[in-house]
């Protein structure tokens, strides 16, 4: 057997920076939310409750490991993923654990999945219903995150201002709600509160970045 060289040591030992860079909760969230659009250095620490400092640090870590890349326009810094095989990267481990890891397994099993009001469809079983048009699709993402990419046919509803908006909703039209993915706590209270009103909704398990890993088109507004 040959005597592994130099060069084949330089390659683990960079792909071992890939997996430096993932083993840290804060930048799994930051990639998950760049899943759905690039984001400000500022808005990935609101939404990760990350100091600036803190913040900096993490994408720091992920551009050296180029999963991220970044682009300063005017006084902000703009995050993205490098490539779009991260997305994929991102969607394999998680699914990864959701198969391997019993705790997530459970979690999942018991908080996310064990849902009534889940819907069974999947990406392609969606793209064939839209066709047919018997149902309102509902992105309750941000409006920024809906511009950058969403479901055909969606209306975007945030989820911020679901009270509001269920006055102007059809009550018999079927409705499919989906957020930010298979445990995104939006997408379940969103669903569970049109169901509490008597709305016809069920929750999609998946979200933009499934739909794509799925080779499916999105719109942009």
């Amino acid at each position: 057997m040959p005597v592994e060289t130099k060069k084949q040591a330089q390659i683990y030992e960079q792909l071992s920076g890939i997996g430096g860079a993932l083993a840290n909760p804060h930048r799994l969230k930051m990639l998950q939310l760049l899943t759905h659009g690039e984001r400000t250095i500022d808005e990935l620490g609101q939404l990760t409750e990350q100091s600036l400092a803190a913040t900096s640090a993490h994408v720091k870590s992920l551009k050296a490991s180029h999963l991220v890349s970044t682009e300063k326009r005017g006084r902000s810094t703009f995050c993205y993923l490098s490539d779009a095989r991260v997305l994929e990267l991102w969607l394999r481990l998680r699914d990864l654990g959701e198969i391997i890891v019993p705790e997530i397994r459970e979690i999942m099993r018991e908080d996310f999945d064990a849902d009534t009001g889940l819907s069974p469809l999947t990406p392609n079983d969606l793209n064939t219903r839209l066709k047919r048009g018997r149902f309102i699709l509902l992105d309750l993402r941000p409006g920024a995150e809906f511009e950058k990419g969403h479901l055909p046919r969606a209306r975007n509803i945030p989820f911020d201002t679901l009270e509001t908006a269920c006055e102007h909703l059809p009550r018999k039209t079927p409705l499919l709600v989906y957020c930010r993915g298979p445990f995104c706590a939006a997408a379940m209270e969103g669903n569970q509160r049109l169901r509490d009103q008597s709305f016809n909704s069920l929750r999609l398990r998946f979200s933009v970045p499934e739909w794509r890993a799925a080779g499916l088109p999105v719109e942009e507004n």
